[in-house]
């Protein structure tokens, strides 16, 4: 990496760009002359040039307004900009698709009055950020603004006079990326921002770098490709192409960030290939991008991606996914599962080449399905900061996933969740991650950032499936200590017929705790849908209370023990690390049964969680809600199990899909849980075996060999008189 670093710095430093061709940014004239050329032939496209141009056509009804800047995400004034990239893009893009003037005017005008306005700029007024904005509150929009706005002044270069462009990159672009990549004043906080390995440095390098080509400013480029210094060592975005993926393309701060950081990647090394081809950008690190794709579609469940670390309600129907499936189809059209993408869930263009191509192959049936499979995606740029798991239900009718998150913290995004599990059935989230505590543009809601909930709660690790000692979070919640460590996913096995497994680790959380995770997904011939066991083992140096809490989605059915319900009055669970926001709707202990019982329903199937309990285990039904003057929080709920006193502890649970609710007909079948018995038949240093027990006489021994991860090792025990023998870490036997 090094080497390639150095040599192209040298080809940089050493001769001079060749004459800037324009447009030569989201596409060339040749491209445009293809697209030209193909008009009626592909109407699934020729729809998208119709929006682009209806877009364009309502822009330039509206007058040109460049208010200065005085509220946050989502006010009047921030929309108004926004608006006003999207409007630029599309009637710059208008213009090179139609030819006519009066889109190039309509950019020329607005890039004239912004360029009246940038100069008398401080500061955004709000002071809601360390990194403020001038025109947005944050400099990121800033970033966003000037990527959109780039390819505008690229589109209708060549209609500007000499004087025009040497007012326009004078007063507004120069400014703007030198404010991006060093702040203003005394805030120098842009020039670490511009070489951190974060989403938000993307976007800045970005922007720098596309306007630096839409310019011929190779200052600017090199800067954006290699950093501030322009050595490559410290930012900059190939370097950012190193750091923030994985060699199997994941991005440390999670799916959702991945959807957003992967725009300004793909859209940027578009303009990278048009302008330097030499880098061969879509090859980087053997193809680190389509990897990066390829991976957030893996991480995706019904076109939503898993609510990892800070996550709202996106999926491969967001527009950065439209940038990435066809900028990126088009660097490498073998991938043709790409075009099932885009075809199921977007049905939208980019109007470029990409975008063109895409929709033609979908025309002519080159379209394959996305073939979603079990698998590791590891964390960090060496791929040794252990990773999230998702092992996928074989038989896609089922169409059920299981992750298993033990990933390194996920930079300033990351949640205090080591070992979260989550499940996903039939259409729906089932046992949730809570995601983002956000109402994304919404002013009145803390002018549209994170709510302070999302630190108070969803940060937190009781907001997660997990284990929680001693009402503390993750590492005391402190995000430097977080980010020097990680779990691992120290086993898995995808091979056998009958059941899938995978088992993660971790040793950092809490001082002088081990805890470790195993999570299989068994097929049965008695029971009617696949089922789950839980195994959550904990070994500790002294004693704790330990909480296990299930956020489940749907509605109570049934607990089989006795329980007292909160009538009159609500009480929270505790007092800080995100219990003071729950609920305590109702408690109770199973003094009668050495199995718990939880069963609740969503949409037509029922789910039960069955767990190894003593008449000393505490369950709890909570509701999330508590200490929310402003109704930030979602009402969701929680099953809870607790232990006190304990040392070492292994939480085992049986978690059945069953049964059917036909709301129509007005008709339930097999509604009642099949599980009799869960219980933790051999818990020693090296072995650890788990029954769980059917109707029918049926069961599930789950055997794991503690302390050796060789799939090629065998292990033997010998439990209720039968000797049980297996390879690897983990045996399953049923009868």
């Amino acid at each position: 990496m090094r080497k390639f670093i150095i040599c192209t710095f040298l080809v940089l430093t050493s001769c001079q760009f060749a004459f800037a061709q324009h447009p030569s940014l989201l596409f060339t004239q040749e491209e445009v002359n293809e697209i030209r050329a193909e008009k009626g032939n592909v109407p699934a496209f020729d729809k998208t040039l119709s929006e682009t141009l209806d877009a364009a056509d309502a822009a330039l009804k509206s007058p040109i307004s460049v208010p200065a800047p005085i509220d946050g995400g989502g006010g009047v004034v921030h929309e108004q900009h926004k608006s006003n990239y999207y409007a630029m893009f599309h009637c710059g893009i208008a213009y090179q698709l139609t030819g006519e003037k009066k889109y190039a005017t309509y950019v020329a005008d607005m890039l004239e009055a912004y360029a009246k306005l940038y100069p008398t700029l401080g500061f955004h007024p709000l002071h809601l950020s360390p990194v403020p904005g001038r025109l947005f509150w944050q400099t990121l929009n800033e970033s966003v603004w000037l990527v959109h706005t780039s390819i505008a002044y690229d589109c209708i270069y060549n209609t500007l006079s000499s004087k025009q462009r040497i007012a326009i990159e004078k007063n507004l672009f120069v400014p703007m990326a030198d404010f991006i990549m060093n702040g203003m004043g005394d805030n120098h906080a842009n020039n670490k921002a511009f070489n951190k390995m974060h989403n938000h440095a993307t976007w800045a390098t970005a922007a720098v770098g596309m306007i630096g080509f839409a310019m011929n400013r190779q200052d600017y480029v090199r800067k954006a490709l290699y950093g501030s210094d322009e050595t490559g060592q410290k930012g900059g975005f190939i370097r950012q192409m190193d750091y923030l993926f994985s060699p199997d393309g994941y991005f440390t701060e999670g799916a959702y960030y991945q959807r957003y950081a992967i725009w300004p990647f793909v859209i940027f090394a578009q303009c990278i290939e048009h302008r330097m081809p030499e880098l061969a950008i879509f090859k980087y690190r053997n193809s680190i991008l389509s990897k990066a794709l390829s991976t957030l579609i893996q991480l995706s469940y019904e076109g939503e991606f898993f609510h990892i670390n800070d996550a709202l309600q996106k999926g491969l129907s967001a527009q950065e996914l439209v940038y990435a499936v066809d900028i990126l189809y088009n660097a490498d059209p073998s991938d043709k599962s790409l075009l099932s993408v885009a075809k199921q869930y977007q049905q939208t263009y980019l109007p470029a080449i990409g975008g063109f191509r895409v929709a033609r192959d979908i025309k002519r049936g080159e379209s394959t399905p996305v073939i979603y499979r079990s698998s590791v995606f590891h964390d960090g740029r060496k791929g040794d900061q252990g990773g999230i798991a998702v092992i996928r239900s074989r038989d896609p009718k089922l169409n059920s996933a299981l992750t298993l998150k033990a990933t390194s913290h996920g930079l300033s995004h990351g949640h205090f969740d080591k070992l979260t599990i989550a499940y996903y059935d039939n259409g729906n989230e089932i046992l949730t991650d809570y995601g983002a505590s956000r109402f994304l543009n919404i002013e009145a809601k803390d002018e549209g950032r994170y709510t302070q909930e999302n630190q108070s709660f969803a940060k937190q690790t009781i907001a997660h499936n997990t284990l929680v000692v001693d009402e503390t979070s993750d590492f005391n919640g402190d995000i430097k200590q977080s980010s020097l460590y990680h779990s691992d996913i120290i086993y898995n096995d995808f091979t056998k017929s009958n059941f899938q497994v995978i088992v993660a680790k971790d040793t950092n959380a809490y001082p002088g705790i081990e805890m470790k995770r195993t999570l299989a997904y068994v097929t049965t011939s008695f029971l009617q849908f696949p089922l789950i066991l839980d195994v959550l083992q904990v070994n500790a140096d002294k004693k704790h209370q330990y909480d296990y809490p299930l956020w489940y989605n749907g509605h109570f059915v049934s607990l089989n023990l006795p329980y007292t319900k909160a009538i009159n009055e609500l009480k929270t669970l505790g007092a800080k690390n995100g219990y003071q926001h729950l609920w305590l709707e109702a408690w109770g202990q199973n003094k009668s049964s050495h199995t718990s019982r939880f069963t609740f329903f969503n949409k037509n199937r029922f789910y039960t969680i069955s767990t190894a309990t003593t008449p000393q285990t505490e369950l709890k039904m909570l509701r999330l809600g508590a200490n929310d003057p402003d109704y930030n929080l979602r009402d969701e709920a929680a099953f809870l199990v607790r232990e006190k006193g304990k040392k070492d502890h292994t939480f085992a649970t049986s978690i059945e899909t069953h049964g059917n609710y036909d709301v129509v007909r007005e008709t339930s079948s097999n509604l009642i849980s099949s599980c009799e018995e869960v219980k933790v038949i051999i818990d020693t240093v090296s072995y650890t075996a788990v029954k769980a027990t059917y109707k029918g006489g049926h069961s599930v021994l789950l055997c794991l060999c503690n302390i050796d991860n060789n799939k090629e090792k065998t292990h033997s025990l010998s439990i209720e008189g039968i000797n049980y023998t297996w390879s690897g870490r983990c045996g399953i036997f049923m009868k």
